[in-house]
Order: C-alpha cells, then sequence, then structure tokens
C-alpha cells in the first residue's frame, strides 16, 4: 500500500510498503517497529494518522527525524524522534497507508507546511 515516509535527512518520499507485514515494516523502519499517535497528528491530517518509529531510535544514537519530532510534541515535552518514520491511517487494531492519490496530496501539503522538507527523487 502506497503511503508517506519521512527520513531523517529531511527528504519525504511515497513508498510501497505491506502494512500488515511486519517484517517488511521492520526493513523500511531498520528495526522494531513502535506506533506513535498525537492529538497533533490528529489535528493536521484531520484522521486517526499515526506515524511507525524505530523503537530503539535513541538507543542506535540514529539522528532526530525533525518533521516526525514536531508531530511527535517535541515542542511540548522535549523528546524527539531518533530515525526514519512511516505514516498511516490507523484502522482499530489494523492500519492502511494514505493510498497513492492521497499520498502524493498530503506530500504536496507537507513540503508547503514544513519548508525543511524536500521530496526524495526516484
Amino acid at each position: 500500500m502506497k503511503t508517506l515516509k519521512i527520513t531523517t535527512d529531511n527528504k519525504i518520499s511515497i513508498i510501497d510498503v505491506n502494512l500488515d507485514d511486519y517484517r517488511a515494516l521492520q526493513q523500511e523502519i531498520g528495526g522494531y517497529i513502535e506506533t506513535v499517535h498525537t492529538q497533533i497528528m490528529y489535528d493536521y491530517f484531520k484522521a486517526p494518522v499515526l506515524m511507525l518509529v524505530d523503537e530503539e531510535g535513541l538507543i542506535k544514537n540514529l539522528p532526530a527525524n525533525a518533521v516526525a519530532s514536531h508531530f511527535y510534541g517535541y515542542q511540548k515535552h522535549g523528546h524527539v524522534i531518533a530515525g526514519d518514520a512511516i505514516f498511516a491511517i490507523s484502522l482499530g487494531e489494523n492500519m492502511t497507508g494514505f493510498g497513492e492519490r492521497d499520498s502524493e496530496q498530503w506530500m504536496q501539503k507537507m513540503l508547503n507546511d514544513f519548508p525543511v522538507l524536500v521530496a526524495e527523487e526516484k
């Protein structure tokens, strides 16, 4: 399923990953997956969006992800997201990607709203 990924070097891209396959997600993130959802993300996306991040990102000394940290609420509590982040939509105990069309639209909105982001060239 198509969805968005933001890397620690501020690149945003549309990826195609099976969100039902934990191993595929681990490979895409680079470690154990932690699911993060905040009011900030809900307010921004107007939907139950969540981020999938590396559970051990800080322990591994991965670089901070500026945009993911914003969505996590860094400005309020001071904790960052270390490592890449994948976005998904919560469907109760399941999740799905944004889909091709919505991924394109959300990527453009995020590129406009977060000047630090650049589209990753394919």
